[in-house]
């Protein structure tokens, strides 16, 4: 399962990935990507010169995605997102730990 947090800023978004580490999680299960940076450029195509795209299990061949436009139903279309894949029987710590640091919408998918 994943959870995804939204933060306003940088150090709070900073604080949980610090958690998440001190907890055992690796950094290779944290997707880490700021909003605003994903929307300032007109296609992907522009932007594929100077941002690194995650790339997802819908894509296809040619078909390149904003990791932003892989989250359905966030609400926020601002601010620090942190996606965590975490086990399930993980989930309530990890929210916690989101809750804790600042998060200002927590969703899962």
């Amino acid at each position: 399962m994943r959870l995804i947090a939204r933060f306003p800023d940088q150090k709070q978004a900073a604080a949980l990935v610090d958690s998440l580490r001190s907890s055992g999680f690796d950094r290779k299960d944290m997707i880490i990507s700021d909003l605003a940076d994903e929307g300032k450029y007109k296609s992907v195509e522009n932007a594929a010169e100077e941002l690194v795209f995650v790339k997802s299990e819908s894509d296809g061949v040619g078909e390149y995605r904003t990791f932003k436009e892989e989250i359905k139903g966030l609400r926020g279309k601002e601010g620090i997102v942190v996606a965590v894949q975490t086990p399930k029987h993980e989930s309530d710590r990890v929210r916690a730990m989101m809750e804790q640091s600042g998060a200002v919408e927590i969703i899962e998918d």
